[in-house]
C-alpha cells in the first residue's frame, strides 16, 4: 500500500497580516485563513494547531516574538523558514542569507524552482521588498522600500491638516479634492519608486532582462502600471513554503 502524500499547514505570519493555507494530497494550496497580525495571539495560534492537528506545519514569520510560540505550539511537526533552513534548493551570493526575511526566502524559493533567471520578486506588502536572482539562480540582493499603505500613513501622521483618507485608486490624477489628491499622489509615488527600483536593478543584473514576478496584497496597484512584463503570483509565499516542506520531507539519501 502506497504512502500518502503528507498535509502542510502553511503560514505566512507578516507585519499586518498573519495567513495561513493548507494543501490537499495532490499538493494544491487552498487559502484558509487571513487575520489582522495583531490578532494573532497565543490562543489564536493554539486553535490553529488543535484544527490541523495531522498538518505538518512550514512557517515564514518576519514577528520574532510569534517564532517561539509557534514552537511551543506545532512541537515536533513544524519548520520556521530561515536563510539557513536545509532543502532551500537556492545558493547565495549574499554575506549574511540568515539576516533575510523568512517571506522573501520563501518566494525566492518558488521562483528559483521554476528555473527561469534571472528574475526580480516584487512583494507589495507592509514594505515593498524586490529579492533578485541572478544568471546562476543565486539569491544576490536586492532592495526595501516602504509599502504603499505606510506611505500614507507617514504622509498623514506627518500633517496637520490633511484629512484621514482611505486608499482606494483616485478617479483620475489630477485631483478635484483633497483626498483624491492624496490618493493619486501616493499610489502614483508608489509606482513610480517601483519602476525605477525595477530599472536601477535591472540595470545592475547581468544576463539579459530579467524575469518580473510580483505578489503580496498591494499587487493589484501595479498590474499595468510596471514598464516591463511582469507575472502576477497571489500565492508566491505559500508555494515556496510547500516546496521547502515538500523538500525536508523525502528522505534522505
Amino acid at each position: 500500500m502506497s504512502k500518502q502524500p503528507p498535509k502542510f499547514l502553511l503560514i505566512d505570519a507578516g507585519n499586518t497580516r498573519f495567513k495561513w493555507a493548507v494543501t490537499t494530497p495532490r499538493g494544491r494550496i487552498i487559502p484558509a485563513g487571513d487575520i489582522a497580525a495583531k490578532d494573532a495571539t497565543t490562543v489564536r495560534i493554539s486553535e490553529l494547531a488543535k484544527k490541523y492537528p495531522k498538518y505538518r506545519t512550514i512557517v515564514a514569520s518576519v514577528v520574532p516574538k510569534l517564532v517561539p510560540v509557534f514552537r511551543r505550539t506545532f512541537a515536533g511537526r513544524i519548520h520556521i523558514v530561515s536563510g539557513a533552513s536545509p532543502a532551500l534548493g537556492l545558493h547565495f551570493d549574499y554575506p549574511k542569507p540568515s539576516e533575510l526575511g523568512a517571506d522573501r526566502v520563501a518566494v525566492a524559493v518558488a521562483v528559483h524552482a521554476e528555473g527561469v533567471w534571472p528574475a526580480i520578486i516584487i512583494a507589495t506588502g507592509t514594505a515593498t521588498a524586490f529579492t533578485v536572482l541572478d544568471a546562476k539562480g543565486r539569491l544576490c540582493g536586492g532592495a526595501i522600500a516602504p509599502g504603499l499603505q505606510a506611505q500614507l500613513t507617514s504622509l498623514l501622521g506627518a500633517t496637520a491638516q490633511l484629512p484621514e483618507t482611505k486608499l482606494q485608486r483616485p478617479r483620475s490624477a489630477l485631483a478635484k479634492s483633497t483626498q483624491d489628491a492624496i490618493r493619486a499622489g501616493v499610489i502614483i509615488n508608489f509606482q513610480g519608486g517601483v519602476n525605477e527600483t525595477l530599472r536601477q536593478l535591472s540595470a545592475a543584473l547581468p544576463g539579459g532582462r530579467p524575469h518580473i514576478v510580483l505578489t503580496g496584497g498591494n499587487a493589484d496597484y501595479l498590474t499595468g502600471s510596471l514598464d516591463l512584463p511582469h507575472t502576477l503570483r497571489p500565492l508566491l509565499v505559500f508555494e515556496g513554503l510547500l516546496i521547502i516542506g515538500t523538500r525536508l520531507d523525502r528522505p534522505t539519501k
